[in-house]
């Protein structure tokens, strides 16, 4: 089933929602480039600030989502939270939260967003012992990602970075200068993963 329209999108993110490694963070990040694509009646907001975990988010950022009353969210809220690092049953009980009140409280879908292949963006100071571990990191995080994500059904679709992130070795240009955010094309390759994945379960109107 695809969404109703006019589409009302929730950006809700931190320093990749923002922009961050980008020229016109405004229009650069990923969920500008997603919106983009979506269309041209969309209404389209950003909730987001740099270095949010996503308990911090759902303080200060999805009480102002849920007054947008969005059809349609996009979540990445995981990476500042592995890396503090977060307790991952801390993360999930906050995540399942925060699902529970974007479905209880809107009639959004939500895109949910895991954890990428940290390892590949360890710089070259990393053993390999630490990218073994923040690859065993990801895999658990991502599990229990899907696991917390599974109850609310076709509301929630859980968008794999994992694989994809696993190309960043071919592909530099994805990440800019400080060699941690995405760069504009990497941002661009969010956007498509993320329209693909949405794609596939059937949720955007194809852009009149």
């Amino acid at each position: 089933m695809s969404l109703s329209t006019p589409i009302r999108y929730a950006a809700l993110g931190a320093a990749d929602t923002v922009g961050v490694g980008s020229n016109s963070p405004a229009s650069e990040n990923w969920t500008a480039r997603l919106r983009a694509a979506l269309p041209r009646d969309t209404v389209y907001e950003r909730f987001a600030r740099s270095g949010l975990s996503l308990d911090e988010a759902r303080s200060s950022e999805l009480p102002r989502v849920i007054e947008f009353q969005p059809t349609l969210v996009t979540m990445w809220l995981s990476v500042n939270d592995v890396l503090r690092p977060v307790p991952l049953p801390a993360y999930q009980q906050s995540l399942q939260a925060t699902l529970t009140r974007l479905t209880r409280e809107t009639t959004a879908r939500v895109a949910l967003l895991n954890v990428p292949d940290l390892a590949t963006l360890a710089g070259f100071h990393a053993t390999a012992e630490m990218r073994a571990k923040l690859r065993e990191q990801a895999l658990m995080w991502n599990a229990a990602i899907d696991e917390t994500a599974r109850p609310f059904g076709p509301r929630v679709l859980v968008v794999d970075l994992l694989s994809v992130s696993r190309e960043l070795a071919e592909h530099g240009e994805w990440l800019c200068s400080d060699a941690f955010h995405p760069s504009p094309a990497g941002y661009q390759k969010l956007a498509d993963v993320t329209l693909e994945a949405m794609r596939r379960a059937g949720w955007p109107p194809a852009v009149p």
